[in-house]
């Protein structure tokens, strides 16, 4: 797949913004890119605020314990799912090497794809805040006139 000079300047925008950087950038490259061919940013918007969840919910998870526990733990598969079932939506109509990548990284049943999807999370969570900051910064500009 053939990703776009826009797509790449979002992606080197967004490593630069994180304090920690990007975990599963080409992914985020792929994404990015599959929902701008598509024009499709509801859908874009709906994969980012499920990352976003994912990765609060993992963070959550981790410092909880007892049943608020039990129950952060049952939202976080079942956002896992969600993530999972948006990521095959993305990946459908992607060519042969973006799906089988996805697959074996993402889709199969093992503590690493829940590790990978943790990590892309990451990512998307990064993306939504840079999304919440430029709208809080554009709210700003629109008080101070």
């Amino acid at each position: 797949m053939n990703i776009s000079e826009d797509t790449r300047r979002v992606i080197d925008f967004l490593e630069a913004y994180s304090e920690s950087g990007l975990r599963k950038k080409n992914d985020l490259e792929v994404l990015l890119e599959i929902s701008a061919s598509r024009g499709d940013f509801a859908f874009a918007n709906k994969l980012i605020f499920t990352g976003k969840s994912v990765f609060q919910l993992y963070k959550t998870s981790k410092k909880s314990i007892g049943n608020s526990a039990d129950s952060i733990k049952t939202q976080f598969i079942s956002s896992i799912e969600e993530l999972r079932h948006l990521l095959r939506t993305a990946v459908d109509d992607a060519d042969e090497q973006i799906k089988k990548r996805f697959d074996e990284t993402y889709f199969v049943d093992t503590n690493g794809a829940v590790a990978n999807l943790i990590d892309l999370s990451h990512d998307l969570s990064i993306l939504k805040d840079l999304q919440t900051d430029r709208n809080q910064s554009i709210k700003q500009q629109g008080n101070d006139l």
